[in-house]
């Protein structure tokens, strides 16, 4: 018969059949919620978030399902968890400090009247927009500040620290996605606050979107809408791009296909 040290056991997961039973009840129904949020077809719109690539818009703009997760990422999961708790902290910490200047998103598009149709949905310190016509996006900017005299597009972005700590400038996989909120909202000053997700220690950048950059991401929308309609795929990104993976792109197999 052999016998565990004790400092196996110290080291081990469980200690005894109860608190192996637990862990597997509370785990079991982590990755029931995992599963269920994977195997959402994602809306039939736009997503700044996946604006790097055109293949991934006209993926979801056809709607076309997503290649299924075959294997429960946890650690992504809590990633993305903690991410949502950093971005709450932050927003909530500056609507305090500024006050009327922490601008309400749906008061924003109001006064800045944009051609578009859309609606507004609040939720705690963000609004989620869903434009409607002429081009279909959803997205959910972290924040709109008046600071200094002008409008202030706020972008939060939370990093691993070993990330973090080479950081000098913003990310260029974040670009894209900064551009896109600031040309739907008409925003040209972008503020991008980093935040490490161990320690809490902070870097902040500053973008200027310029009306060409604007004029471009609206092309860009327009032209992923024709290929649509078409049924023609539009370029991918370059090869050996590092977006461009079975890991990052759920619709990386069916992009081979075209």
């Amino acid at each position: 018969m052999a016998f565990k040290s004790f400092g196996s056991i110290q080291s081990a997961r469980f200690n005894s059949d109860n608190s192996s039973d637990f862990l597997d009840l509370y785990e079991s129904a982590l990755d029931e919620i995992i599963l269920e949020g994977e195997s959402r077809t994602p809306s039939r719109t736009f997503a700044p978030s996946s604006m790097r690539c055109k293949r991934i818009s006209w993926f979801r703009l056809r709607g076309v399902e997503p290649e299924p997760e075959t294997i429960v990422d946890r650690s992504l999961n809590f990633t993305a968890q903690m991410g949502t708790a950093c971005h709450q902290a932050i927003q909530e910490i500056l609507s305090k400090k500024l006050g009327a200047d922490w601008i309400d998103v749906a008061d924003y598009l109001k006064e800045f009247q944009p051609t578009y149709e859309y609606t507004c949905i609040k939720n705690e310190y963000e609004t989620q927009v869903e434009i409607t016509k002429p081009i279909p996006i959803k997205f959910a900017p972290d924040g709109i500040i008046f600071w200094k005299g002008k409008y202030w597009l706020l972008e939060i972005k939370t990093s691993e620290y070993s990330s973090f700590d080479k950081l000098s400038a913003p990310k260029p996989q974040h670009i894209d996605q900064i551009k896109t909120y600031a040309t739907i909202l008409g925003i040209h000053n972008v503020l991008v606050l980093y935040q490490d997700r161990m320690y809490g220690k902070l870097k902040c950048y500053e973008v200027t979107v310029s009306d060409t950059d604007m004029k471009s991401t609206w092309d860009i929308f327009y032209d992923v809408q024709r290929h649509v309609e078409m049924n023609i795929a539009p370029e991918k990104l370059p090869s050996g791009d590092i977006w461009c993976s079975p890991s990052r792109c759920r619709y990386y197999n069916k992009c081979k296909e075209w």
